[in-house]
């Protein structure tokens, strides 16, 4: 019997040139395919890779004619996976109370959280580099290489002799701000503070798990006071949450650059750049960028004055004995002031740079012409010093503009949710305009409507 021969035509390869297919035409009598002369044929049309004789074998034993078969196959290339870290712990909380189901406020609120030394806080997975490929033929197909990452960035931890495991190398309070990793100490103090402990002056997080009698608590960071504030004033850089709540006795100020949070504030004065949350607010004063959220089944602001640039929310505002209640919400005017003189103060110093500029260029060409420094002219020292005070006060005013600015747009659309009730001897602002509530309404929202404060009901949106 015969070889029947073969030609390059029967041999087809796929786009991405990863699979070599077959297509035997059915021999003439007395004919048959033989394996070399095929592989031969295979090859001679540039399949070099991964050729299964087995399956060009049983195409000539089972007489798998005009059919098409796949016969050689490349291999594909593996691609890495990027290196990547496991944090044992949580990297970003939202320091707010939660709403039970109830309708009540739970305020056990994590800040931060706690580790200790020589706890794990992270394990690194290194990358996994990953293999070439090849096409069938002989063509190396690249693979996606995996990528490692630098080591952890920070402070207060170490790295094992592993090179993966990091492990804190003091107790204290973990954070990750752009992807930097800072463990700090915290003030702690199992119990109250009062006179005899005295004042609190502390460069990082503050825990008093009690309360705090008639001192002044300042922290650069957070501020979480576990019992009650009593005619203590607390500062602080970030959030200040107060478990139990703030009997201020006309004397405490809360004053946070982020949040704050307590179950109650009663004749305090409360100043956060942040949102407000409470029970209640009660003849206390109050200011800040962005929500007051009284929201409890029973939670009122009654008294004082609530000032929220971005909305209140409220379930009651005043009561029944009519008391002078005044609620804000917007700018109120004195943003758009406060804007207007930084940009004058902007104006003065630039102005200010310009004529700085203009004599300092006139000393330098002077040196130019004489060959004689001026460095230590007095004149020019002073007009130095002059220029970069100016220059500081204009990057300080830039940036005070610029969150104002921010306050503005945030005061946009600003309003007075009320889910109960609104009482008589309620005054509401929002930005420049009032209006005073001489009736009971129930289930409102207050609005700025062209020019005008107008209620609709609130269920109605």
């Amino acid at each position: 019997m015969q070889a029947q021969q073969l030609d390059k035509t029967a041999i087809s390869i796929s786009q991405d040139s990863m699979t070599a297919y077959l297509r035997l035409p059915e021999p003439l009598q007395g004919q048959k395919y033989l394996l070399e002369d095929i592989r031969s044929v295979i090859e001679s049309a540039g399949v070099k890779v991964g050729i299964d004789e087995q399956a060009i074998q049983q195409m000539i034993d089972y007489g798998i004619y005009n059919r098409t078969m796949a016969v050689a196959s490349g291999q594909a290339p593996q691609n890495g996976t990027d290196g990547y870290y496991e944090y044992k712990f949580q990297k970003q909380l939202d320091g707010k109370p939660k709403i039970n189901e109830d309708g009540s406020v739970n305020y056990t609120v994590q800040l931060f959280e706690l580790v200790q030394k020589d706890q794990v806080i992270a394990l690194y997975h290194p990358a996994v580099r990953g293999e070439n490929g090849v096409t069938v033929r002989d063509t190396p197909v690249r693979a996606k290489l995996g990528r490692d990452l630098p080591p952890l960035r920070g402070r207060g931890f170490t790295c094992k002799e592993d090179g993966v495991t990091y492990v804190a190398s003091i107790t204290g309070k973990i954070d990750v701000i752009n992807d930097k990793v800072t463990i700090l100490p915290v003030f702690e103090v199992r119990g109250d503070v009062d006179v005899n402990t005295g004042n609190i002056d502390f460069r990082g997080d503050v825990v008093i798990h009690g309360s705090a009698f008639d001192i002044e608590i300042r922290a650069t960071g957070t501020v979480s006071i576990d019992g009650t504030v009593q005619g203590a004033s607390i500062y602080a850089n970030k959030g200040i949450v107060v478990r139990g709540g703030v009997l201020g006795n006309g004397k405490s100020i809360i004053d946070s650059k982020s949040n704050v949070s307590a179950k109650f504030f009663e004749f305090a004065t409360i100043r956060c750049k942040g949102d407000i949350t409470a029970d209640n607010l009660l003849n206390s004063n109050v200011y800040c960028e962005g929500k007051a959220m009284v929201l409890s089944k029973k939670g009122c602001i009654v008294g004082g004055s609530v000032h929220a640039v971005s909305g209140i929310e409220a379930n009651s505002i005043g009561n029944n004995a009519e008391i002078r209640t005044h609620v804000l919400v917007g700018n109120g005017g004195e943003v758009r002031r406060n804007m207007e003189e930084l940009h004058q103060s902007i104006a003065v110093a630039v102005a200010n740079l310009q004529k700085a500029d203009q004599v300092l260029e006139k000393f330098a060409e002077f040196e130019q012409k004489t060959g004689q420094s001026c460095k230590d002219d007095p004149r020019r020292v002073q007009l130095v010093r002059l220029r970069v005070r100016d220059m500081a006060r204009k990057a300080a005013d830039e940036e005070a503009l610029r969150k104002l600015e921010m306050m503005l747009v945030n005061a946009q659309g600003a309003n007075i949710k009320v889910r109960k009730r609104v009482y008589p001897g309620v005054n509401v602002s929002i930005d420049t305009y009032d209006t005073a509530c001489k009736d009971i309404f129930e289930d409102i929202i207050f609005i700025k409507e062209q020019g005008n404060i107008v209620m609709r009901r609130l269920s109605t949106g």
